[in-house]
């Protein structure tokens, strides 16, 4: 299983954030893990940063900038810095609508619900091979 460099978590729940990456420590995935409770403060950190991002695990119901409104956003950041990320949508929705939805933004790749486990960091880790 390859091991990915960075992971980005962006979800404004605390007690969902330590739990993934609990989930993703354990199952030794990623040689780091960043975590942001704001898509605006993660947008802000993808455009002024230069360490590389493997993997965004976006949730899509967040105050202040939902996924959608995150998603936007990042199809307007520099290509070269979203080129090699791939975005799962990581959510409780089971809104058939927001599944479909996803499909209109090519760098998401995979929409799986929360909360993650062996299987379905195996399927988002499908993704890379």
């Amino acid at each position: 299983m390859k091991i990915l460099e960075r992971i980005m978590l962006v979800d404004d729940d605390h007690t969902t954030n330590f739990y993934n990456e609990i989930m993703l420590k354990q199952n030794n995935v990623s040689k780091d893990i960043i975590i942001f409770q704001s898509g605006k403060e993660a947008l802000e950190y993808l455009d002024t940063g230069n360490e590389k991002v493997d993997l965004i695990l976006l949730d899509i119901n967040m105050p202040i900038m939902n996924g959608w409104q995150f998603l936007e956003q990042f199809n307007q950041l520099d290509e070269k810095k979203r080129e090699a990320i791939i975005i799962v949508m990581l959510t409780s929705s089971i809104n058939s609508d927001d599944r479909k939805r996803t499909e209109a933004f090519q760098s998401v790749k995979k929409f799986i619900n929360k909360p993650l486990n062996k299987h379905s960091i195996n399927e988002v880790l499908e993704v890379f091979e």
